[in-house]
């Protein structure tokens, strides 16, 4: 590096510094002091710097060094994902997640251990979408997005449902290669498959119509004036490091409203696209698996745990029921001898957690459980299985123990599961 190339990067570390004095002065109050031309030049810098560069030149009728405009590009880079932690930017891009109230900057913390800052603007004619940044569980990604059009319908908002047929996310097929093969490895363990059953298996997955084909679903977490934050879901689980994604959005549409009794007139065009942006997952916080013989009562319900999943944002756990009797599965109704009623006997089975600090964690406040039951002909071999959302993001390597019924269960008296992909599919 030259004597100059070393000065330009000191001064612009230095401009940093200044420009970020008063955010970590004011980082418990959570706010970014940063002017919104300032936003806006970072953004259109980060998205494009070599179109950025051109723009500046037309306007201000001189060339910038491409050095110049590199160096400062890294340098914003690295100060967004600084600022995102510092100042609770993820607990805002990923509101959905839930803040725990006792303390905001381990949810901060939660999101960025698994989160990726990507900060890429596109324009397709009036409409401008930004991709502010991903977070990965291990099986789903997360996508923050800021849409911006004047042509946005007046009844659309938080309610409106989508259809996002269109829009799809894909990795490099290389990279695709590697996380089938490591995929069937890992989901074919102990299942006694042949070679050419394994052969058959790669080759389904690998057909041109499936290859990394990721398909994120969209919908509206807000709306203020020309500005809608959205939010995209995608299955994608933990069998590659860092990967590369492409996601391509395009006709968006709004396809009714969940709270009107009808569609009509609450539809149309929300997003005509399209959109493309690629980025490199560098952060994943995935789920761990549980497995065991430990015997709890619920009521006088008598269960034996023999699965647990807890992820950052909910926890599985599946137990088989001991003694006579069947179980009525509460879709079907069906009631066959000395029946146990999954509804009314084991609703409340798995009520919250423990974690490392000693806190106790309720997760019966953010909606109900989903209950899974099956009955047999057999009295012994009934299962029944739960899930339950968290009020807020949690690391699972903090939980100690599960509340199931009235009993606290140590996740010491289980055993981590041989396969730490999903259990639960």
């Amino acid at each position: 590096m030259t004597q100059f190339e070393d000065r330009l990067r000191r001064g612009m570390m230095d401009a940093n510094v200044a420009q970020y004095e008063r955010v970590i002065q004011k980082a418990e109050s959570q706010e970014l002091d940063a002017s919104p031309k300032y936003y806006r030049e970072r953004s259109e810098l980060l998205a494009g710097p070599w179109d950025w560069a051109k723009q500046r030149n037309r306007i201000h009728g001189k060339r910038l060094d491409w050095r110049l405009i590199a160096i400062v590009a890294a340098l914003l880079l690295l100060s967004a994902c600084a600022v995102a932690v510092v100042t609770g930017q993820f607990a805002q891009w990923f509101s959905g997640t839930g803040v725990d109230p006792e303390a905001p900057e381990t949810t901060e913390a939660v999101l960025a251990s698994m989160g990726t800052v990507i900060q890429q603007t596109k324009t397709a004619g009036k409409e401008t979408l930004t991709l502010n940044a991903a977070v990965w569980e291990g099986n789903s990604v997360h996508l923050s997005l800021t849409a911006k059009s004047p042509s946005f319908p007046k009844h659309l908002d938080g309610y409106s449902w989508l259809s996002s047929d269109k829009c799809t996310a894909r990795m490099p097929e290389a990279q695709w290669k590697e996380y089938v093969e490591n995929k069937i490895a890992t989901e074919s363990a102990g299942k006694n498959l042949s070679k050419e059953e394994r052969d058959q298996w790669f080759q389904n997955l690998m057909k041109p119509e499936l290859t990394a084909e990721l398909r994120p679903r969209l919908g509206v977490v807000s709306r203020e004036g020309d500005t809608v934050q959205l939010a995209a879901t995608m299955r994608l689980d933990n069998y590659r490091e860092n990967p590369e994604v492409t996601l391509h959005i395009e006709n968006v549409a709004i396809t009714g409203n969940g709270m009107s009794l009808t569609t009509e007139g609450m539809t149309g065009s929300l997003l005509k696209g399209p959109f493309e942006f690629t980025f490199t997952l560098d952060k994943v916080l995935p789920s761990i698996n549980y497995e065991g013989d430990v015997p709890v009562t619920c009521g006088k319900v008598p269960l034996r745990i023999k699965k647990l999943s807890i992820s950052p944002t909910d926890m599985d756990v599946s137990c088989d029921i001991e003694g006579s009797g069947n179980i009525v599965d509460r879709r079907s109704g069906t009631v066959s001898g000395k029946t146990i009623s999954v509804e009314k006997d084991l609703k409340v089975a798995l009520n919250g957690l423990w974690t490392k600090d000693g806190k106790y964690v309720d997760c019966t406040v953010r909606g109900g459980t989903t209950i899974t039951g099956t009955g047999t002909p057999a009295n012994k071999g009934n299962t029944v299985a739960w899930s339950r959302y968290f009020p807020y993001l949690i690391d699972p390597a903090t939980v100690t123990a599960v509340k199931i019924g009235g009993t606290r269960v140590e996740l010491g008296e289980l055993n981590l599961a041989a396969d730490q992909s999903s259990i639960f599919r």
